[in-house]
């Protein structure tokens, strides 16, 4: 499969998609996503995962504006590298580069022992797909997992 059949699907599954999530910050958005990760195996700890989401926070902001964050991690705690997608429920303070708040946050788990650069093809392929206009406002204004299943799938 080449970079550019693969689809966000391949990436994130039904029961790594939140539609409600609940977060008053940033870092309790991230925090909570782990928890999911880790009740969903894919993670082993959900406190190393969210370490190491954290430090990476700190190089960087990942909110890449239009309301929109992507934070990731490679951490010794994934054990089935993965993507999460979750909209939350107010928009966070998130230090976006457009300085808009963040209600859509797509968080990658990459294990470091991944083969390739699997954590760059699932950053190019949401990159490609966050360029498209009709795709941002799709996903802002999906209600249910059912709807961002299918534009995921597109």
């Amino acid at each position: 499969m080449t970079l550019l059949s693969e689809k966000l699907s391949s990436f994130i599954s039904e029961k790594n998609i939140v539609m409600d999530l609940d977060a008053h910050t940033q870092d309790e958005a991230i925090e909570q996503l782990s928890e999911i990760l880790k009740k969903n195996g894919n993670i082993s700890s959900t406190e190393g995962f969210y370490e190491d989401v954290l430090k990476r926070e700190s190089m960087t902001t990942t909110g890449i504006g239009k309301n929109i964050a992507i934070p990731h991690g490679k951490s010794e705690s994934v054990t089935d590298t993965t993507m999460m997608f979750a909209k939350n429920k107010t928009p966070l303070e998130w230090n976006s580069l457009d300085g808009s708040k963040v209600n859509i946050i797509f968080l990658m788990a990459v294990s470091p022992a991944t083969q390739g650069n699997e954590h760059l093809k699932m950053l190019a392929n949401l990159s490609g797909r966050l360029m498209d206009d009709d795709f941002v406002s799709a996903i802002k204004k999906a209600k249910t997992t059912e709807e961002i299943l299918n534009l995921i799938k597109e």
